[in-house]
């Protein structure tokens, strides 16, 4: 995830949400990582993070099962 976030530091957030949404649909096909995953990460990571981390991540867990 650090090498995916430094290779793209300079994208704009859609360009980066877009990548994200393409490497997700690849892996949920792939059978790698299923709709479920995200919201066990949320739920793993949610308590270290603030209400606002909290937020961004709820939003971008909607966005990438459009």
């Amino acid at each position: 995830m650090e090498r995916f976030l430094l290779e793209r530091q300079n994208s704009g957030e859609d360009a980066l949400m877009d990548e994200l949404r393409r490497m997700t649909r690849e892996q949920e096909q792939a059978g790698e990582m299923p709709s479920t995953r995200m919201e066990e990460i949320y739920s793993t990571l949610s308590p270290f993070l603030t209400e606002k981390q909290r937020e961004k991540m709820r939003e971008v867990i909607r966005r990438l099962k459009e």
